[in-house]
């Protein structure tokens, strides 16, 4: 037993080591011990109410529609990769189509079998990304994110960051009942959130970092008046020496959060720039109510309102996540597992490879 775990973490280092260096890319992990609090906010009223595995019965004709035990003739069977790659879909408009089944076995094969349940992950991710940024997305991975602890991440598939690969990590999308507390519909919006504050759009990838007069994602350079750009230069530049030397350990970042804590929506926001505003987006959405103070973690929120096309994007994801009876399947604002604790700014955003 001891050797199998210790066979156990050489293989997390391995994997660890493969990590891509990039800000496009994030990975949610699914904490049990969070390190901090996070300030309290207006929030939404949530209700389990419906939310449960209801047998996956969302069987609609916007995917493959297929619940065979084997793969259709439109798939490949391919090895996986080792980071719980289980069903790959191109995007084509608002339909997945089955692209390629991984190899796998135990619960992963189970949650492969069950493609029902693939779409009823795909209806809900239709239900907080406009068509506009679903054309953006050229693939949708579900995965299993038992061994990695990730429960969602994205990253670019094209050079330009015109195209995107979101992956959905399925056995937490069921956890305690499908969308638990609004967990995933918060996982898919903080996605969401990347994509729509690095993509082409936002991000010029043919700008390196050293020809860069603005802040530089990782994948490229951002446009002056995007939105991370904005964010960045202006409730980061000023402390940005500290955070860098913060950077060294677990206890200094944690102390670079308590003094900035007024700055972050969430301890989780004060990982990178790229999280931040991840993370401010989807307390924007979630948040029943508009900035609440001047803090600059409310001056952050304000941001979002500032912009007219975000708030479309805030009416639009929470006009589809409210129920006949007035319930909203999003969760509190804030209140998301992931929310409390810091990430590793050094890690980049995701254990995800360009490629699959």
């Amino acid at each position: 037993m001891k050797r199998l775990q210790q066979l156990k973490w050489v293989l997390l280092l391995f994997f660890a080591i493969l990590t891509i260096q990039s800000c496009q890319k994030d990975d949610v992990l699914i904490d049990q011990n969070p390190v901090t609090d996070t300030s309290g906010t207006d929030d939404t009223n949530n209700s389990d109410g419906d939310n449960t595995d209801n047998g996956s019965d969302t069987n609609g004709d916007n995917t493959d529609g297929n619940n065979d035990e084997n793969p259709g003739d439109n798939s490949g069977n391919e090895e996986g990769e080792g980071e719980g790659e289980i069903t790959l879909y191109t995007v084509e408009g608002s339909n997945i189509v089955k692209k390629t089944d991984y190899k796998v076995s135990g619960s992963d094969l189970e949650f492969q079998k069950d493609t029902n349940k693939h779409n009823e992950v795909w209806e809900l991710v239709k239900k907080i990304v406009p068509a506009s940024y679903l054309s953006k997305m050229s693939e949708f991975m579900i995965f299993s994110g038992e061994n990695s602890g990730t429960a969602g991440y994205v990253f670019p598939t094209s050079n330009d960051l015109s195209k995107w690969q979101m992956g959905i990590a399925i056995d937490f999308a069921y956890q305690g009942g499908f969308n638990a507390g609004g967990e995933l519909a918060y996982t898919i919006i903080h996605e969401f959130g990347h994509i729509l504050t690095l993509d082409i759009d936002q991000v010029d990838a043919s700008i390196s970092q050293s020809n860069c007069n603005n802040y530089f994602t990782g994948e490229g350079c951002a446009k002056t008046d995007s939105y991370i750009n904005k964010l960045q230069t202006r409730y980061w530049a000023d402390i940005w020496s500290e955070y860098e030397t913060a950077q060294d350990s677990e206890e200094k970042l944690e102390q670079f959060y308590q003094k900035h804590r007024d700055r972050y929506v969430t301890a989780y926001a004060s990982t990178n720039p790229g999280e931040d505003i991840a993370e401010v987006f989807a307390t924007f959405v979630t948040r029943k109510g508009g900035p609440n103070g001047n803090s600059i973690a409310e001056q952050k929120i304000q941001l979002m309102y500032n912009h007219p096309e975000l708030i479309t994007f805030r009416d639009f994801i929470r006009g589809n996540m409210s129920s006949s009876k007035g319930r909203s399947y999003l969760p509190i604002a804030g209140s998301w597992k992931k929310a409390k604790i810091i990430g590793n700014p050094k890690k980049g955003c995701t254990h995800r490879k360009k490629g699959n």
